[in-house]
C-alpha cells in the first residue's frame, strides 16, 4: 500500500514537471518575399515572456506546450502560433494592406486613419534609413504628393528648401513647421537628428489639419516622431553604410580647348596666334573636374531598445560623415538620444526624452559660375612644363618670382613672342581676367559651422476619470552656433589687403509649457476624442559678430591681427513670447460619419498691443461611404471615403533683411548715423522702420475636399484632392 501510494506520488510529480517544463524554440520570420524580417515581435500569449527577431530574422524564446505565440511588426499582418512541441518555426508575414486602423500623429494628439477628415500623409520609416544621406529631410524627397523637397544649395549638410503646397508668402517665411517629439523647432534641426532613430513623418497639408499649431500652420507642419523602446528582451542594433557621392556635369559647362582649335582650322585654314599660344601651354582641363571633386559619405548608428510592461527604454548613438560634392565641402554630425517611458502606477506615467547633437560643417566659400566659365588652357597649379611659358618681365616683373607649385593666373601667360617664343613687354595676350586663380578663389578660403544642439522633454501624465487624462510636458532646447570665415592672402587678386576674418556667435534657448486635458471615449458607436490645453513659448537669443581685414599672412586667424582700422562688431539681444490656448473635437459614428473642428488663439510678442492675438478656427467633415449596407459588401470598392475641409492658419514669422525689425516690428527702431551740422561732424540717431502698432498676422484661409479610395481588396488605392488658398495680411 505505501510502495503504490510512493509510486503515485511520484508520477504526480513528473506530470506537475512534464506540465512546466519549458522548451527553448527557436524561429526565422521572413516576409512573402522571402527576406528576413529584423525586429518582428514574438510574444508569449498572456505572459511578460517576449523577443524580437535578429537582423536575419532569427529568434529563439522560452514556451511550454500549448501555449500561443504571438508575432506581429509594423505594416504586417499579425500571426498567432500555438505551440505544440515543434522543434523550429519558419513563419511568412504578409504585408497589411489594409492600413485604416492605422495611427497617425495630428498635432497634440493621434486619430484612426480611417477617421482623419483633413490632408494628412503618414510616412514610415521602413527603409529611408537606407537611404545615403546626411539629413533626414532629404530622405523625404519623392515620398508625398504635395511636397516640394530641393536641394538649393548643393553643399552637404546644407538644408533644402521644403514648401507644402507651394509658397505662401513673400517677405515671410514659407518653411513648414517642423516638429519633433511635441517640440516645434527650426527647420536647421533637421540636420541633427539621425534618420535610423525617426519611427514615422506625419506631413499635415491642408488648413484643417495644421491650425491646430495656429499661427506657425500656414506652409504646413511636419510632424516627426522618434523611436521607443519596445517590452521584451533588450536589442541591439548597429546599422552602417558607406556610398560615393558626385555631381552630374553639364555639356552646358564644358570646354575644349582641342575642340576650338579644331574648328578654327577648319573655318580659316590656319590657327590663330592666341589659339597657338594656348596650345604651347600644353593644358586642356574640363573645369567641373576640379569643382565637383566628388566624396564619400558614411554612416554608423549603434542603439539599444527594450524595457517590460511598465518601462522602457530606447537610446542611440550616430556619426556621419559626408564629404560632399563640391570642392572643400565637408560636414560632420555626432549624435546622442535617451527616451524613457514609464508607468508608474494604473493612473500616472511619466517620461522624458534627451538628445544632444553637434555637427562641424565645412562649407563651398565661392562660386561655382566663377570657376565652370574659365578658359580649359589655364593650369591650376605651375609645373615643371607650365613654369616654362610664365612671363616674368611683365608687369614691371610681376611674376618674376614664380615657383612650380602656386597658383597658374592668366595674366603671367601674357606677352609673348610666339617667333623666338620668348618674353616680351609687348606681344600675344590670351587672358581675358586679371582674377586669381579660380581655385585658388575657393581652397585659400576656409568657411565653418559648428552647432551644438541639445533637446529635451519630461511629460507627466494622469489619469483623471475612465477615457479623461491630463498631461502637463516641459520641453525645451539650446543652440550654439559658431561661425567663422577666412579669406586667404591668395584668394584675391588684391592679395594681403584683401585677406579677411570673420567669426560669430548664437546661443539661443527656447522654453515651452504644454498642458492638456484629453478625452477619449467610445459610447454606443459614438467616438468621441477632445483636447483643451494651455501653452507658453519664450525665445532669448544673443548674438555677436566681428571681423576685420588687412592680413600680411595666413599664419594668424584673429581678429587682433587685422589691420585696426577695419575692425567691426556688434552685438545684440532679443526675446520672443508665445501665449496658446487650444482645443479641438473629432467625432466618429459608426466608423461612417466624421467630424472635427478645433480652434486656437495665440499671443505672440512681435505684435502691437492692437493686433497681439491671432484666431485660428478650423472645421471638417467625412462620409465612410464604403461602410454604408450598399458597399460594405463590394469586391470592387474596398474604402471610399469624400470629405471636406477649412481652416486658417496664420506666419508671424517674416524677413525684411533686419533681425531687429523681424523681432520688433510694431515698433520704431533706431540706429546709430553721422551728420554733419554747422560745419562739424555730430553722432545722431535714425530710424530704420516706420512703427506700426496695428501689424497683424500674415494669414492663409484654405478650404479642401478630397476623396480617399481602395480597390480591389487595397490592392489599389489613392486619394484626390482639390484645395484653394487664399494668402492676405501679407507683411510686406
Amino acid at each position: 500500500m505505501k510502495i503504490r501510494s510512493y509510486l503515485s506520488l511520484l508520477f504526480v510529480l513528473i506530470g506537475t514537471t512534464y506540465g512546466f517544463a519549458q522548451t527553448q524554440l527557436s524561429g526565422t520570420i521572413s516576409g512573402a518575399d522571402g527576406q528576413p524580417i529584423p525586429g518582428a515581435t514574438i510574444l508569449v500569449q498572456g505572459t511578460n515572456n517576449g523577443t524580437t527577431s535578429d537582423f536575419d530574422g532569427n529568434f529563439t524564446i522560452a514556451v511550454e506546450t500549448n501555449q500561443i505565440i504571438d508575432i506581429s511588426y509594423l505594416g504586417y499582418i499579425s500571426q498567432s502560433i500555438p505551440y505544440t512541441g515543434q522543434d523550429n518555426l519558419i513563419i511568412s508575414l504578409e504585408e497589411d494592406l489594409n492600413e485604416l486602423d492605422e495611427i497617425v500623429v495630428t498635432g497634440y494628439g493621434t486619430q484612426k486613419k480611417s477617421n482623419l477628415t483633413g490632408s494628412i500623409s503618414k510616412v514610415v520609416n521602413k527603409n529611408l534609413d537606407q537611404i545615403a544621406v546626411s539629413r533626414v529631410d532629404d530622405a523625404l524627397v519623392g515620398q508625398v504628393s504635395g511636397v516640394n523637397i530641393a536641394a538649393t544649395e548643393g553643399e552637404a549638410g546644407s538644408a533644402p528648401t521644403i514648401r507644402i503646397r507651394g509658397t505662401g508668402s513673400i517677405t515671410g517665411v514659407s518653411d513648414p513647421a517642423i516638429v519633433v517629439d511635441g517640440l516645434l523647432v527650426d527647420n536647421d534641426y533637421l540636420g541633427n537628428l539621425d534618420m535610423n532613430d525617426v519611427a514615422s513623418f506625419e506631413i499635415l497639408k491642408d488648413a484643417a489639419s495644421a491650425a491646430i499649431y495656429g499661427s506657425r500652420g500656414a506652409n504646413g507642419v511636419i510632424l516627426i516622431t522618434t523611436k521607443e523602446g519596445v517590452a521584451g528582451k533588450t536589442k541591439f542594433s548597429y546599422n552602417t553604410y558607406t556610398g560615393f557621392k558626385d555631381a552630374r556635369q553639364s555639356e552646358a559647362y564644358y570646354f575644349s580647348l582641342a575642340d576650338e582649335a579644331a574648328e578654327e582650322l577648319a573655318a580659316t585654314g590656319e590657327l590663330s596666334d592666341k589659339t597657338e599660344r594656348k596650345l604651347q601651354i600644353g593644358v586642356d582641363r574640363d573645369w567641373q573636374d576640379v569643382i565637383f571633386d566628388g566624396g564619400v559619405i558614411t554612416s554608423h548608428s549603434f542603439a539599444a531598445r527594450g524595457g517590460d510592461k511598465n518601462t522602457k527604454f530606447s537610446t542611440a548613438l550616430n556619426y556621419i560623415h559626408d564629404e560632399g560634392v563640391l570642392l572643400t565641402d565637408d560636414f560632420k554630425k555626432y549624435n546622442f538620444k535617451l527616451k524613457i517611458d514609464t508607468k508608474v502606477n494604473e493612473k500616472l506615467s511619466l517620461g522624458f526624452n534627451l538628445s544632444p547633437s553637434y555637427s562641424n560643417r565645412r562649407r563651398f566659400d565661392g562660386s561655382t559660375h566663377d570657376i565652370l566659365r574659365q578658359t580649359p588652357w589655364l593650369p591650376l597649379y605651375l609645373n615643371e612644363n607650365t613654369i616654362q611659358h610664365v612671363n616674368r618681365i611683365r608687369d614691371g616683373g610681376k611674376y618674376a618670382n614664380a615657383q612650380i607649385g602656386d597658383y597658374a593666373v592668366q595674366r603671367m601667360f601674357d606677352d609673348w613672342d610666339l617667333v623666338n617664343n620668348v618674353a616680351v613687354n609687348s606681344g600675344t595676350d590670351i587672358s581675358n581676367t586679371s582674377n586669381t586663380n579660380p581655385a585658388a578663389k575657393v581652397l585659400e578660403r576656409d568657411r565653418n559651422d559648428y552647432k551644438f544642439k541639445l533637446y529635451g522633454s519630461m511629460y507627466l501624465k494622469y489619469k483623471l476619470a475612465e477615457g479623461l487624462n491630463f498631461k502637463t510636458t516641459v520641453l525645451g532646447d539650446f543652440q550654439n552656433t559658431k561661425r567663422d570665415r577666412w579669406q586667404g592672402v591668395l584668394s584675391n587678386r588684391n592679395g594681403a589687403s584683401a585677406a579677411s576674418y570673420e567669426i560669430s556667435s548664437l546661443n539661443r534657448i527656447h522654453f515651452v509649457n504644454d498642458n492638456f486635458l484629453s478625452y477619449d471615449k467610445e459610447i454606443n458607436g459614438h467616438e468621441i476624442n477632445a483636447i483643451l490645453g494651455f501653452s507658453a513659448e519664450k525665445w532669448d537669443t544673443e548674438y555677436e559678430f566681428s571681423s576685420g581685414k588687412g592680413y600680411q599672412s595666413d599664419l594668424l586667424k584673429t581678429i587682433s591681427a587685422a589691420d585696426p582700422s577695419t575692425v567691426i562688431g556688434q552685438s545684440y539681444n532679443y526675446a520672443q513670447r508665445l501665449i496658446s490656448y487650444i482645443s479641438r473635437i473629432n467625432y466618429a459614428y459608426k466608423d461612417k460619419y466624421l467630424a472635427s473642428v478645433s480652434f486656437r488663439r495665440d499671443g505672440y510678442s512681435a505684435f502691437g498691443p492692437e493686433s497681439k492675438y491671432g484666431d485660428f478656427p478650423a472645421a471638417s467633415i467625412g462620409w465612410i461611404a464604403s461602410n454604408e449596407d450598399f458597399l460594405k459588401d463590394s469586391s470592387v470598392i474596398s474604402n471610399l471615403k469624400f470629405r471636406f475641409s477649412y481652416g486658417v492658419t496664420g506666419n508671424p514669422f517674416f524677413n525684411v533683411g533686419d533681425v531687429l525689425v523681424n523681432n520688433f516690428p510694431y515698433l520704431s527702431l533706431l540706429q546709430s548715423s553721422t551728420a554733419v551740422v554747422d560745419g562739424s561732424s555730430a553722432t545722431g540717431f535714425n530710424p530704420i522702420n516706420i512703427a506700426n502698432s496695428s501689424l497683424q498676422w500674415e494669414r492663409s484661409i484654405e478650404v479642401n475636399p478630397g476623396i480617399d479610395f481602395s480597390l480591389f481588396s487595397n490592392r489599389i488605392s489613392g486619394s484626390v484632392e482639390y484645395y484653394e488658398r487664399t494668402s492676405d495680411q501679407l507683411l510686406l
